[in-house]
């Protein structure tokens, strides 16, 4: 005749089941999280494409309350809906020209990423937040100006969630790559190079946001080193 499980068998048991069911749950959580923050990614992409198309044709950026409604037509041609956040639902953060209000010269656009591990945030120095917000880590902006806070120091070289490879081989600085010294490194994060072409990367760029992207875009954007 078979004996039951002891009680202390059973607690074991439950125990180890719900260890698994925790990290089961906490990897599905993140999973969808790096899935909101690319639609984030995403969205402000896009909203930055169309105003750059709107500044060719009117020679400023659009009024700063151009995003506030959600899913409106506002900015069409250049893009058919305002996208606002998959989570909250509500506008993305506008930062416009303060120094020219009459005819925005430059624009930052601002959202929260739920995976503040992500390595783009310390690019952009918003770490733990871009100066524009407790909880606005991320965010494009127009190309003459830094999406961070010109007030907001950069953190020093030794904290920077982005360490440069080592040079390899050589003497002397190795130049940057011929688009920038940003670009995909083996695991598919944005990172930073010394000499993208030494490293076999078979493109870099200026722009971490766009850097990014292309990385989770294909691994053929990838380094070898």
């Amino acid at each position: 005749m078979k004996k039951g499980l002891t009680l202390i068998e059973l607690v074991i048991v439950i125990a180890i089941l719900a260890i698994l069911l925790i990290i089961t749950m906490m990897s599905w959580r993140n999973q969808i999280d790096k899935a909101r923050d690319a639609q984030r990614k995403d969205d402000l992409q896009r909203i930055s494409i169309a105003f750059e198309e709107y500044f060719s044709d009117f020679g400023c950026y659009p009024p700063a309350t151009i995003l506030n409604n959600c899913g409106g037509g506002e900015l069409m041609p250049y893009l058919d809906k305002i996208p606002c956040d998959p989570v909250t639902k509500e506008p993305y953060d506008y930062v416009p020209d303060s120094d020219h209000p009459a005819c925005f010269r430059n624009f930052r656009i601002l959202a929260h990423l739920d995976n503040e591990s992500d390595p783009v945030i310390g690019s952009l120095n918003c770490q733990p937040d871009c100066g524009y917000g407790p909880t606005l880590n991320y965010g494009v902006a127009s190309t003459n100006i830094t999406v961070a806070n010109p007030t907001k120091p950069w953190p020093s070289p030794s904290a920077s969630p982005l360490a440069s490879p080592e040079p390899s081989g050589g003497g002397g600085s190795p130049s940057p790559g011929p688009s920038g010294n940003l670009a995909c490194d083996p695991t598919g994060q944005c990172n930073v190079y010394t000499d993208p072409q030494a490293a076999g990367c078979p493109v870099s760029f200026t722009d971490p946001v766009v850097c990014q992207l292309a990385c989770d875009e294909s691994s053929g954007n990838w380094c070898s080193q």
